[in-house]
Protein backbone atom coordinates (compact mmCIF):
# COMPACT_ATOMS: atom_id res chain seq x y z
CA UNK A 1 0.00 0.00 0.00
CA UNK A 2 1.34 3.63 -0.91
CA UNK A 3 -1.49 5.61 -0.34
CA UNK A 4 -1.20 9.38 -1.00
CA UNK A 5 -4.46 10.56 -1.53
CA UNK A 6 -5.65 13.05 1.13
CA UNK A 7 -4.20 15.30 3.60
CA UNK A 8 -4.26 13.06 6.16
CA UNK A 9 -1.33 10.74 4.54
CA UNK A 10 1.56 9.63 7.23
CA UNK A 11 4.51 12.07 7.60
CA UNK A 12 2.76 14.17 4.46
CA UNK A 13 4.08 11.79 2.03
CA UNK A 14 1.72 8.50 2.27
CA UNK A 15 0.38 5.68 4.64
CA UNK A 16 2.07 2.46 3.65
CA UNK A 17 0.26 -0.20 6.07
CA UNK A 18 -3.11 1.48 6.61
CA UNK A 19 -4.24 4.95 6.13
CA UNK A 20 -4.59 6.92 9.26
CA UNK A 21 -8.06 7.72 7.76
CA UNK A 22 -9.55 4.00 8.68
CA UNK A 23 -9.08 3.21 4.66
CA UNK A 24 -7.43 -0.26 4.61
CA UNK A 25 -5.38 -1.46 1.66
CA UNK A 26 -8.18 -3.60 -0.45
CA UNK A 27 -10.15 0.61 -0.48
CA UNK A 28 -6.78 2.50 -1.52
CA UNK A 29 -6.25 -0.29 -4.68
CA UNK A 30 -10.20 0.19 -5.57
CA UNK A 31 -9.79 4.47 -5.19
CA UNK A 32 -6.73 4.34 -7.02
CA UNK A 33 -7.59 1.88 -9.86
CA UNK A 34 -10.96 4.30 -9.85
CA UNK A 35 -9.26 7.59 -10.36
CA UNK A 36 -7.13 6.26 -13.25
CA UNK A 37 -10.45 5.14 -14.67
CA UNK A 38 -12.04 8.37 -14.54
CA UNK A 39 -8.67 10.38 -16.09
CA UNK A 40 -9.35 7.71 -18.93
CA UNK A 41 -12.72 8.29 -19.43
CA UNK A 42 -12.39 12.31 -18.90
CA UNK A 43 -9.93 12.64 -21.87
CA UNK A 44 -12.24 10.70 -24.46
CA UNK A 45 -15.13 12.52 -23.00
CA UNK A 46 -13.11 15.85 -23.55
CA UNK A 47 -12.41 15.02 -27.13
CA UNK A 48 -15.70 14.32 -27.85
CA UNK A 49 -17.10 17.38 -26.20
CA UNK A 50 -14.79 19.29 -28.40
CA UNK A 51 -17.07 18.44 -31.28
CA UNK A 52 -20.21 18.84 -29.90
CA UNK A 53 -20.91 15.01 -28.43
CA UNK A 54 -21.66 14.68 -24.92
CA UNK A 55 -23.49 12.46 -22.99
CA UNK A 56 -25.07 13.13 -19.75
CA UNK A 57 -24.78 9.86 -18.27
CA UNK A 58 -21.11 10.05 -18.74
CA UNK A 59 -20.73 13.04 -17.39
CA UNK A 60 -22.93 12.43 -13.96
CA UNK A 61 -20.39 9.25 -13.26
CA UNK A 62 -17.75 11.83 -13.71
CA UNK A 63 -18.91 13.65 -10.78
CA UNK A 64 -19.90 10.78 -8.52
CA UNK A 65 -16.93 8.83 -8.99
CA UNK A 66 -14.50 11.76 -8.26
CA UNK A 67 -16.43 12.69 -5.29
CA UNK A 68 -16.29 9.41 -3.79
CA UNK A 69 -12.80 9.34 -3.77
CA UNK A 70 -12.11 12.50 -2.10
CA UNK A 71 -14.56 12.20 0.89
CA UNK A 72 -13.35 9.93 3.84
CA UNK A 73 -16.61 8.77 5.92
CA UNK A 74 -17.55 5.76 3.32
CA UNK A 75 -14.97 3.18 2.83
CA UNK A 76 -17.26 0.27 2.00
CA UNK A 77 -15.71 -2.44 -0.33
CA UNK A 78 -18.34 -3.18 -1.91
CA UNK A 79 -19.70 0.14 -3.01
CA UNK A 80 -15.81 0.52 -4.62
CA UNK A 81 -16.18 -2.33 -5.98
CA UNK A 82 -19.53 -1.34 -7.91
CA UNK A 83 -18.06 1.96 -8.63
CA UNK A 84 -14.76 0.19 -10.49
CA UNK A 85 -17.28 -2.29 -12.31
CA UNK A 86 -19.71 0.81 -13.29
CA UNK A 87 -16.42 2.99 -14.16
CA UNK A 88 -15.49 -0.03 -17.29
CA UNK A 89 -19.14 0.31 -18.60
CA UNK A 90 -19.23 3.90 -18.51
CA UNK A 91 -15.30 3.77 -20.27
CA UNK A 92 -17.33 1.51 -23.20
CA UNK A 93 -19.89 4.08 -23.40
CA UNK A 94 -17.63 6.96 -23.55
CA UNK A 95 -15.14 5.08 -25.89
CA UNK A 96 -18.16 4.93 -28.33
CA UNK A 97 -19.37 8.80 -28.20
CA UNK A 98 -15.64 9.39 -29.19
CA UNK A 99 -15.98 7.00 -32.50
CA UNK A 100 -19.61 8.41 -33.26
CA UNK A 101 -17.96 11.86 -32.62
CA UNK A 102 -15.22 11.18 -35.16
CA UNK A 103 -17.10 9.39 -37.88
CA UNK A 104 -19.81 11.77 -37.99
CA UNK A 105 -17.12 14.46 -37.91
CA UNK A 106 -14.18 12.96 -40.15
CA UNK A 107 -15.96 10.40 -42.08
CA UNK A 108 -15.88 6.61 -41.95
CA UNK A 109 -12.44 5.22 -41.92
CA UNK A 110 -10.91 3.90 -45.21
CA UNK A 111 -8.36 1.65 -45.51
CA UNK A 112 -5.76 4.04 -46.97
CA UNK A 113 -1.94 4.18 -48.09
CA UNK A 114 0.31 6.05 -45.54
CA UNK A 115 3.52 7.04 -46.64
CA UNK A 116 6.64 6.66 -44.58
CA UNK A 117 9.66 8.92 -44.50
CA UNK A 118 10.16 12.94 -45.44
CA UNK A 119 9.48 14.97 -48.62
CA UNK A 120 11.28 18.20 -49.39
CA UNK A 121 10.26 21.15 -47.46
CA UNK A 122 9.68 22.79 -43.93
CA UNK A 123 7.53 20.05 -41.95
CA UNK A 124 5.14 19.91 -38.31
CA UNK A 125 5.85 16.14 -36.98
CA UNK A 126 2.14 15.86 -34.90
CA UNK A 127 1.15 13.42 -32.43
CA UNK A 128 -1.13 12.74 -29.58
CA UNK A 129 -4.90 12.05 -29.41
CA UNK A 130 -6.74 15.45 -30.70
CA UNK A 131 -8.15 15.15 -34.14
CA UNK A 132 -9.90 17.96 -34.14
CA UNK A 133 -6.36 20.20 -33.48
CA UNK A 134 -5.25 18.06 -36.46
CA UNK A 135 -8.18 18.88 -38.40
CA UNK A 136 -7.31 23.00 -37.48
CA UNK A 137 -3.95 22.50 -37.90
CA UNK A 138 -4.14 21.42 -41.49
CA UNK A 139 -6.59 23.42 -42.43
CA UNK A 140 -4.41 26.68 -41.34
CA UNK A 141 -1.58 25.63 -42.88
CA UNK A 142 -3.17 24.30 -46.22
CA UNK A 143 -1.73 25.96 -49.25
CA UNK A 144 1.60 27.56 -47.04
CA UNK A 145 3.89 24.88 -48.49
CA UNK A 146 4.44 23.32 -44.82
CA UNK A 147 3.94 19.21 -44.89
CA UNK A 148 2.41 17.85 -42.00
CA UNK A 149 3.21 14.28 -40.49
CA UNK A 150 1.57 12.15 -37.79
CA UNK A 151 3.10 9.94 -35.34
CA UNK A 152 2.59 6.85 -33.85
CA UNK A 153 -0.28 7.37 -31.80
CA UNK A 154 -1.79 9.56 -34.52
CA UNK A 155 -1.49 7.91 -37.44
CA UNK A 156 -5.45 6.37 -37.59
CA UNK A 157 -6.07 10.03 -38.24
CA UNK A 158 -5.01 9.11 -42.17
CA UNK A 159 -8.08 6.68 -42.10
CA UNK A 160 -10.51 9.69 -42.16
CA UNK A 161 -11.62 11.34 -45.15
CA UNK A 162 -11.69 14.63 -44.41
CA UNK A 163 -8.20 14.75 -43.10
CA UNK A 164 -6.90 12.14 -45.71
CA UNK A 165 -8.54 14.67 -48.20
CA UNK A 166 -5.65 17.51 -47.37
CA UNK A 167 -2.54 17.27 -49.86
CA UNK A 168 0.24 18.24 -47.47
CA UNK A 169 -1.12 15.73 -45.02
CA UNK A 170 1.62 14.11 -45.89
CA UNK A 171 2.51 10.78 -44.03
CA UNK A 172 3.62 8.82 -40.92
CA UNK A 173 6.91 8.86 -39.36
CA UNK A 174 8.57 6.84 -36.37
CA UNK A 175 7.54 4.14 -33.68
CA UNK A 176 6.79 4.48 -30.19
CA UNK A 177 5.30 7.80 -28.91
CA UNK A 178 8.48 7.91 -26.54
CA UNK A 179 11.23 8.57 -29.71
CA UNK A 180 8.95 11.12 -30.45
CA UNK A 181 11.86 13.95 -29.88
CA UNK A 182 14.88 11.79 -31.97
CA UNK A 183 12.38 10.40 -34.35
CA UNK A 184 11.43 14.70 -35.02
CA UNK A 185 15.00 15.61 -35.02
CA UNK A 186 16.16 12.95 -37.21
CA UNK A 187 15.03 14.61 -40.74
CA UNK A 188 12.14 17.13 -40.24
CA UNK A 189 12.74 20.89 -40.86
CA UNK A 190 10.07 22.16 -38.31
CA UNK A 191 8.77 21.68 -34.86
CA UNK A 192 6.78 19.11 -33.09
CA UNK A 193 2.98 19.32 -31.39
CA UNK A 194 1.78 17.08 -28.65
CA UNK A 195 -1.87 16.90 -29.29
CA UNK A 196 -2.62 14.77 -26.51
CA UNK A 197 -2.13 14.36 -22.84
CA UNK A 198 1.02 13.15 -22.67
CA UNK A 199 4.83 13.52 -23.31
CA UNK A 200 7.73 12.23 -25.22
CA UNK A 201 9.54 10.42 -22.14
CA UNK A 202 12.15 12.91 -21.60
CA UNK A 203 11.48 15.55 -23.57
CA UNK A 204 11.43 19.02 -23.38
CA UNK A 205 8.23 21.17 -23.52
CA UNK A 206 6.99 20.59 -27.30
CA UNK A 207 7.31 23.70 -29.67
CA UNK A 208 4.28 24.46 -31.18
CA UNK A 209 3.41 26.96 -33.44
Amino acid sequence: MFCNQCQQTLGGVACTKSGVCGKNPDVHSLQENLLYSLKGISAYAYHARELGYTDPEVDAFLAEGLYSTLTNVDFDLQRFLELNLKAGQTTLKVMDLLRRAHVETFGERQPVEVATGTFRGHGIVVTGHDLKALYELLRQTEGKGINVYTHSEMLPAHAYPKLHAFPHLKGNLGKSWTELRPDAASGVPGPDVHLGDRRAAGSQAPRRL
